[in-house]
């Protein structure tokens, strides 16, 4: 008797935090405007659209040296946030957090020019 009670209530306890999360990675969802700037390195600034749908970051649009931008990435529940963006033969990877309305974070990469790395930030749109 004891034992299904515990049982219970650890299954109760997992749903809620299960729950919760999905919840507060779903208020991130939707389009998102950002904006890669370099502060070392000859990379420039970079305009990327992005979505965010439960957990994962995809790309909707963007260019860098006339290839696609292809992003993808995880946020957590709390906002954290990992990406990686392809550009032909250009990798960067980035991570920082989005709030409700905006992102900010870091990111570096190499490509055939050398090292970049900066700053992003993200708005949604």
């Amino acid at each position: 008797m004891f034992g299904n009670r515990m049982c219970i209530i650890a299954l109760s306890a997992a749903s809620a935090i299960i729950g919760s999360a999905s919840a507060t990675a779903g208020r991130l969802d939707g389009n998102w405007s950002m904006v890669a700037e370099t502060t070392r390195g000859h990379c420039g600034v970079i305009a990327v659209g992005l979505a965010i749908s439960g957990s994962r970051i995809s790309s909707t649009g963007g260019s860098f040296a006339f290839y696609p931008i292809r992003l993808g990435g995880r946020v957590s529940g709390s906002g954290r946030a990992r990406m990686k963006a392809i550009a032909g033969p250009r990798i960067a990877h980035g991570s920082g957090r989005f709030s409700y309305l905006h992102g900010s974070g870091t990111w570096s990469g190499r490509g055939p020019s050398g090292l970049c790395s900066g700053v992003w930030s993200a708005n949604r749109s």
